[in-house]
């Protein structure tokens, strides 16, 4: 009963919460967890490296990624979240570089997880069976590094795909936000309805014609003309005129013009 009451909660809260300051927070939390895993991945591949050269142990590749993607995201993340704190519509706030930045990062962050994942597997095996203690050591840090490495990578394309699925749905409504940060998006506001005008039936259930409908809307007219233009007169043909204001064919007037 109190699992269902705690979940009750949650849902309220949600609906109270918009839905931008939700992207917002989860924004915040993700860059705060990625520079945790980014730390920690560092720590890992520094001590990693610097050991193998003394136990005689190969170079594992998953320790110069590891260093890699640390730095990168040491550098970036921290002055990405500085400067939108501090300023609003700067370049490196735009979500659709922070799609891509995050995206890239997530890959990254796979690959060392991938790459530490192998060797504790096929490698390392079992950390006990490993002499001296320092080797056991780094095998442990080898399934510590693969762990970060993939839960770093899942919720860098988790929050990635759901921000782009948000943005597609968006976009199809006309509301494009890609151009803005996750502050400044309004995601909150719900998708704007589609318009349609559908056709006015005439009187017998077909689709009405021009004519009918100025029978239909009296103050519109049926058919319009481009400006400067008239429609030519029918019916008749009006006469030409000659140099002396009369119709052609008249017979001049003896008489001077008044």
């Amino acid at each position: 009963m109190m699992y269902w009451l705690q979940i009750f909660r949650i849902a309220v809260l949600c609906e109270l919460l918009s839905v931008s300051v939700l992207v917002l927070l989860g924004s915040r939390v993700l860059t705060a967890w990625v520079i945790l895993a980014a730390v920690v991945e560092l720590g890992l591949g520094a001590h990693s490296l610097a050991a193998v050269s003394t136990l005689d142990l190969p170079t594992f590749a998953w320790t110069g990624l590891g260093v890699t993607v640390a730095v990168l995201t040491l550098i970036t993340l921290p002055a990405m979240l500085t400067i939108d704190l501090m300023r609003t519509g700067a370049f490196t706030s735009l979500i659709v570089v922070e799609l891509a930045w995050f995206g890239f990062l997530g890959v990254l962050f796979l690959a060392t997880g991938g790459s530490a994942a192998d060797r504790a597997a096929n490698f390392w095996v079992t950390c006990d069976l490993w002499t001296p203690a320092e080797a056991r050591t780094i095998c442990a840090e080898t399934s510590a590094a693969a762990a970060f490495g993939i839960l770093a990578w899942f919720f860098l394309w988790a929050y990635s795909t759901t921000l782009l699925v948000m943005l597609i749905l968006h976009a199809s409504r006309g509301h494009y936000v890609w151009k803005t940060s996750v502050k400044e998006a309004n995601f909150g506001a719900g998708l704007p309805p589609r318009t349609t005008t559908a056709p006015v039936p005439n009187a017998y259930g077909a689709e009405a014609k021009p004519y009918e409908n100025a029978s239909l809307n009296p103050g519109q007219p049926p058919y319009a003309y481009p400006p400067g233009t008239s429609p030519a007169p029918t019916g008749y043909n009006s006469p030409q005129t000659t140099g002396y204001g009369q119709p052609a064919g008249a017979h001049p007037s003896a008489y001077p013009q008044v």
